[in-house]
């Protein structure tokens, strides 16, 4: 089998979950966190491990994925990280459609980068409201020769709304509160209620600004990465 490529969009985020946003994944989200371990990350790149909710049976959890999925047929770890699955083909896929119908995941977010182009001009988009982004995500279990087992977990991505098109013609897909249920229900059958829940989000969820070019490299993780860069004199939105 050949890997699916993607044009990557959220090719970074921040995922800084202290105790007061672990307090919210477990009333929003009604998981059951399995330990206090906090994730700090302003510069989450590919390849990196994230922290995602997940759910078997009537239970919610905590668990942590190397980001850029990795099939469990697949004979070995890509070169290429596969970050981003396109919703559009989801459920057409045989390899994503089984991890859709039964791997399910929502990976929390405080925002995520985005370049403009041309001069790649980095922007870190985040929630209006202060709040976090519950990505949608699937994930697999990949094992090695060596009997070391890899769970891995690709971001699904669906067309930009009017406010990221700015930046990007696709967007991370976002669960809002009402549909988490849905996308979370690992006995749901019936993958087309969960496929309806993969569309743009609300224009007015979102702001943005540009952030300092430093956020390029992978080494630099630190808070300032998100303050907005004032030295830019025009802006975009």
């Amino acid at each position: 089998m050949s890997t699916i490529k993607e044009t990557k969009i959220c090719g970074r985020f921040v995922q800084v979950i202290q105790h007061k946003e672990l307090q919210k994944l477990e009333r929003e989200l009604k998981a059951q966190i399995s330990s206090e371990q906090m994730t700090i990350s302003y510069n989450v790149a590919p390849t990196q491990t994230v922290m995602a909710i997940v759910s078997k049976g009537e239970l919610r959890y905590n668990g942590y994925f190397r980001w850029g999925l990795v099939p469990s047929w697949m004979k070995q770890i890509p070169s290429r990280p596969m970050i981003n699955v396109r919703s559009e083909t989801i459920t057409e896929k045989p390899s994503f459609k089984a991890s859709f119908l039964r791997r399910r995941a929502l990976v929390p977010v405080n925002g995520f980068y985005e370049w403009q182009a041309p001069g790649k001009i980095p922007y870190y988009i985040y929630p209006a409201q202060g709040s976090l982004l519950y990505l949608a995500a699937i994930y697999d279990v990949w094992q090695g020769d060596d009997g070391s087992w890899l769970p891995s977990l690709g971001i699904i991505t669906t067309a930009a709304n009017s406010f990221m098109k700015k930046l990007h013609h696709r967007m991370p897909a976002m669960v809002r509160e009402e549909g988490i249920d849905t996308f979370l229900d690992s006995k749901l059958q019936d993958i087309r209620m969960a496929r309806e829940l993969l569309i743009p989000a609300p224009d007015d969820i979102l702001e943005c600004h540009r952030v300092s070019p430093a956020v390029n490299k992978v080494a630099n993780n630190y808070p300032d990465l998100i303050r907005e860069n004032e030295d830019w004199e025009e802006t975009l939105f």
